[in-house]
């Protein structure tokens, strides 16, 4: 006890400042600036180890006895159970795949589990008996098991195990007893070491089985965390400090003055009076210079507006941060509407400090940008253009935690682990309520996991995302349902984990190195269609442990389903394979040409008609008008003609005024326009919002055969119309959430398509047209989508999230066309749709549905074509 007195005392007078100060130095900080968890200490001839840092106090152990004191860790390589929370991705794979359970430092032998109950396993409905059974792979000679039970914070805990059988198996077929044990209740705290647990005798047996009698709280379901068995033959290996061996080199980023555009990158830069809060001008002041720690400037300019729809900019630099970038919240705790833009992908840096107190603990995760928490109501979040480096010797850093609601998402960003630690680069499963989001060109280099999804509400869409050199797996998802175009991974890990939810993955290149050999590339437990997928350095590509357990041999897939395919007229067994188009990238015009309303009258937020200076701004030439943050009044329709390529809010607000609010015309309207040399083909219509209205107008109207792309757009109207068309010019859309959309003899091409705010009638026509979506998202009654008169519709994953009126219509009609469904259900009320899908073809029709009761998750997956 003396030593150890001693220690401390040394310890203190190191981190004591040398500099007499007003303030009152803070003694977790200055621990933290010295002490990392597993730092060893030599005195007389004791070694003790900094455990962790509680309440400015630092917690000392000697070498504690390996968790593994039985015996070396068999990690099973399958699980099943009885039943599972599927809607919440709680699955028996959740005991096996080291979620939420690590080492207390690398090396130290002790195994904890974190008190996240996405990272464990519970059963369904509510009795607590159930079983599981463990496959181990091969036959071993088995001593015991170490079990860490369910460990969920508050009176959770109590799903623990309680009483449970325990039988084994050599051929998966005939069990044996092994006796009847006794489990402790997890604490639900974030440092649980578990149960290690000798069997009463040696087993020789490749399968284990846990038949569950009870739990700590009686009528509900019983839960794990985590498990291993003990292999009698090999013993653990002796603890010790591990020390971080980097797979890649440190990153080097571009060296630039401020705001220098950088050579063959895009330049994303504003006129000084478009209303975006510049960083680096006053009262912020920011540096970018890498060397200056910029987060209390970055911080004051997100803190500016609270859900004001303000663009904060970061322009071409290194921004040197040491603590977490949050977005600002109101008196509802929601912060919304806020985007953190830099001036280019390659070229705008938030690095975060090396061994930056506080991203240290890899049980409790931390992130240099944060962009809030549940509810459902982080409406039009966004971060865009830049790169975020969570530098050297930050093993607790994610990356990013994201959350946006409805429309908002992370485009063209880099994250990038400077040493390949950390947890998780794009952590999206820290919260429920995520999405419906779009992510999009986006690469993550590091980390343990590169990108993590989880919980069933509400969906995500990703397209064109790279994953470099994880260190467990590079995209996981434990329950969201997620739609996945042109995923690009190298590693030596599996590149995709699905263990909950649904996941739609199409055309993706998963390339192993290393140790990947003896690996499949996708690991799934839950539902998945997987299409065009192509692999090497893997072993296979695909190993099913979901639905029929289907077997895929080689190293390609050319369609796989996880699920029974739904079908009624048409006899395809296989999704329908529309062609698909990349959105168009528009070119960023010289703001010195941009037009603005402002120059011709506008004053947002004053109640006056804005109208005229919109279509002033339009007619006067310039290919970009941009609409500064603030409020417009639309009275009567804006034509959208002549030179116009870009029409651009700064999260601009629109409010529908008279006499427009009681007219059954478009907001907005794109024409062809008659002797205008070099009109452009594509115009953009984007990041915008609108109020809550009414009435019989429409947002836009389609009447040219220019492209229209719709990207960036919340568009808001309780009932009134978002899209209709005249024309038959083609349409992208592209991260938006609106009502009502009807497209008659078009191509679309939809990414992260969210049509809400109705309760009857059709939610999306599609009349003669084809209509392609990755990522398709609905609430309220009503059929979702109608397809008509020769029309071909594909959606490749998404969303439909049920209200009470429900059961009024069929979900998806088809007539005499082509109609291809991969697509969840959520509902927490017990009533879902019953009608699903009706087919009528030729004067025939035949209906399908469920009337069974649904408090989850279910999956549909139907084909209706030839």
């Amino acid at each position: 006890m003396k030593m150890i007195h001693f220690l401390l005392a040394l310890i203190m007078c190191s981190v004591a400042p040398s500099v007499a100060s007003d303030s009152t130095p803070d003694p977790q900080a200055q621990l933290e600036k010295v002490f990392r968890a597993g730092k060893s200490y030599t005195l007389e001839g004791m070694t003790l180890y900094v455990e962790k840092i509680v309440n400015g106090k630092l917690v000392f152990s000697p070498p504690l006895p390996a968790t593994a004191s039985l015996g070396a860790f068999i990690t099973p390589v399958d699980a099943a159970a009885s039943s599972f929370q599927e809607a919440a991705g709680r699955s028996p794979r959740k005991l096996i795949d080291g979620s939420g359970w690590s080492e207390t430092w690398r090396g130290s032998g002790v195994y904890i589990h974190v008190a996240n109950a996405a990272e464990m396993w519970n059963g369904a409905g509510n009795a607590p008996a159930a079983w599981l059974n463990f496959d181990l792979g091969k036959i071993y000679n088995v001593s015991g098991m170490y079990v860490w039970n369910y460990n969920e914070t508050g009176s959770w805990s109590a799903r623990s195990v309680h009483e449970m059988d325990v039988l084994s198996s050599i051929d998966g077929k005939t069990f044996t007893p092994m006796g009847s044990y006794t489990l402790e209740q997890a604490p639900g705290i974030d440092d649980y070491r578990g149960q290690t647990i000798s069997f009463k005798t040696v087993v020789h047996a490749r399968y284990i089985k846990f038949d569950i009698k009870s739990n700590f709280m009686g009528n509900d379901v019983s839960g794990l965390a985590e498990v291993r068995f003990a292999n009698a033959d090999e013993k653990a290996p002796a603890p010790g400090v591990v020390v971080w061996n980097p797979k890649y080199s440190h990153p080097q980023h571009p060296k630039l003055t401020l705001g220098q555009p950088l050579a063959g990158a895009e330049n994303i830069v504003y006129p000084s009076d478009a209303g975006i809060l510049d960083v680096t001008k006053a009262p912020y002041n920011a540096k970018g210079d890498g060397v200056t720690d910029d987060t209390a400037a970055i911080q004051k300019a997100l803190n500016q507006y609270v859900a004001g729809g303000e663009i904060v900019y970061l322009p071409n630099g290194v921004y040197l941060i040491s603590d977490t970038l949050k977005w600002p919240t109101g008196k509802d705790d929601s912060g919304k509407f806020t985007s953190l833009q830099g001036q280019s992908r390659n070229g705008t840096i938030v690095k975060l400090k090396d061994s930056c107190p506080g991203f240290d603990n890899p049980h409790r995760p931390k992130s240099p940008i944060y962009t809030g928490y549940a509810p459902a109501q982080r409406f039009g979040n966004e971060i865009c253009n830049l790169t975020v480096d969570t530098g050297v010797d930050n093993p607790g850093a994610c990356g990013i935690q994201f959350i946006a609601n409805n429309q908002g998402g992370v485009y063209d960003v880099t994250i990038v682990s400077g040493d390949g630690q950390g947890l998780i680069g794009l952590d999206m499963a820290y919260t429920d309520e995520e999405g419906p989001l779009l992510i999009k060109n986006v690469k993550v280099v590091g980390f343990d996991t590169g990108i993590q999804t989880s919980h069933a509400l509400a969906s995500e869409t990703m397209e064109h995302i790279t994953l470099e050199n994880q260190n467990v797996c590079g995209f996981r998802n434990d329950g969201e349902p997620v739609s996945l175009r042109d995923l690009h991974s190298l590693n030596d890990v599996p590149a995709v984990q699905n263990n909950g939810g649904l996941l739609t993955l199409i055309d993706c290149v998963l390339t192993g190195q290393g140790k990947a050999s003896a690996l499949p590339a996708i690991q799934n437990g839950a539902g998945l269609l997987a299409r065009n997928i192509k692999t090497t350095g893997y072993a296979r590509a695909l190993e099913n442990h979901a639905g029929n357990s289907t077997k895929v041999e080689g190293n390609d897939i050319l369609e796989f389903r996880s699920q029974d395919l739904i079908r009624l007229l048409n006899t395809s067994q296989v999704t329908l394979g529309l062609p698909i188009k990349e959105t168009p990238d528009l070119l960023w015009d010289d703001p010195k040409t941009w037009a603005m309303p402002q120059q011709y009258g506008a004053k947002t937020d004053d109640g006056q008609d804005d109208s005229d200076a919109i279509q002033k701004a339009i007619d006067s030439g310039a290919s970009t008008v941009f609409l500064p943050r603030g409020g417009y009044h639309i009275g009567k329709t804006i034509i959208l003609h002549g030179k116009l390529r870009r029409l651009m809010g700064g999260k601009a607000y629109l409010m529908v005024a008279e006499p427009l609010k009681s007219q059954n015309q478009p907001l907005f309207r794109l024409e062809d326009s008659s002797g205008v040399d070099s009109q452009p083909p594509d115009v953009a219509v984007e990041r915008m919002f609108t109020d809550f209205s009414n009435g019989p107008f429409c947002f836009i109207e389609h009447a040219s055969k220019r492209t229209l792309l719709l990207r960036q757009l919340a568009i808001n109207f309780q009932g009134a119309a978002a899209y209709r068309n005249t024309g038959t010019g083609p349409v992208f859309i592209e991260d938006i959430v609106g009502g009502a959309f009807t497209f008659k003899n078009q191509q679309v091409w939809a990414r992260q398509f969210n049509s809400e705010r109705q309760e009857t009638g059709s939610h999306v026509i599609n009349d003669a047209g084809t209509l392609w979506t990755l990522g398709f998202k609905t609430e309220g009654g009503g059929t979702q989508l109608e397809t008509k008169t020769g029309g071909k519709t594909e959606i490749l994953g998404g969303l439909i999230g049920d209200t009470s009126s429900g059961k009024l219509a069929p979900m998806f009609v088809s007539t005499d066309s082509q109609l291809s469904v991969t697509i969840s259900e959520v509902c927490f009320n017990n009533d879902p749709f019953d009608k699903w899908i009706s087919e009528t073809i030729a004067g025939q029709t035949k209906l399908f549905g469920n009337k069974d009761p649904l408090s989850g998750l279910r999956l549909i997956f139907f084909e209706g074509h030839k």
